[in-house]
C-alpha cells in the first residue's frame, strides 16, 4: 500500500471513529510533533515543527537573495581573526 492509499485508507477510518479512537490518534501526532528530531547550530533541540520552520526560513532567505557567497563568507571569517 503505499501513502496517498495508506492517507486515504485512515480518512476513511477516521470518519468511522468515535471519541476514544480520535483521542488516541491525536496524542499520537502531539508526541510525533513534539519529539527532538534534530539540533540547531547552537546545540539546542528541534521538534518536527520547529525544523519545518527552520527549512521555510532557509527556502525563504535562499527565494529573497538573503545569501552569502562562499568567498564572501572566507573574507568575512578572516576578518574575524583581526578582531
Amino acid at each position: 500500500m503505499g501513502l496517498p492509499e495508506l492517507k486515504e485508507k485512515i480518512k476513511n477510518q477516521l470518519e468511522l471513529a468515535d471519541e476514544r479512537v480520535l483521542r488516541i490518534v491525536s496524542s499520537v501526532f502531539d508526541n510525533y510533533l513534539n519529539e527532538v528530531v534534530s539540533y540547531d547550530a547552537k546545540g539546542n533541540p528541534l521538534t518536527l515543527s520547529e525544523y519545518h520552520n527552520k527549512v521555510e526560513e532557509g527556502l525563504d532567505d535562499i527565494k529573497y537573495n538573503r545569501i552569502i557567497s562562499k568567498d564572501d563568507l572566507l573574507k568575512e571569517m578572516e576578518d574575524w581573526d583581526n578582531e
